[in-house]
């Protein structure tokens, strides 16, 4: 494996045992770390919950299954 570092992106090449070459390609982040976090006031209340945050947030509730008789 071959890392190759661009301006704009980083390349990995691979060479496996039977000759094939593959090459993976993915951009390199361009806001600062810890700048693109758009919620940072948004925190859950209850970890156990099926709900995402912003569901939460927003008051929804998941549906209780009906009993049957």
């Amino acid at each position: 494996i071959y890392p190759m570092l661009g301006t704009e992106d980083v390349m990995w090449t691979c060479k496996f045992r039977n000759g094939q070459v593959k090459r993976f390609k993915f951009p390199i982040r361009t806001t600062p770390e810890g700048d693109a976090n758009a919620y940072e006031d948004l925190k859950g209340k209850d970890l156990e919950s099926d709900l995402l945050a912003t569901e939460e947030a927003d008051g929804y509730q998941v549906p209780k299954p009906q009993a049957t008789a």
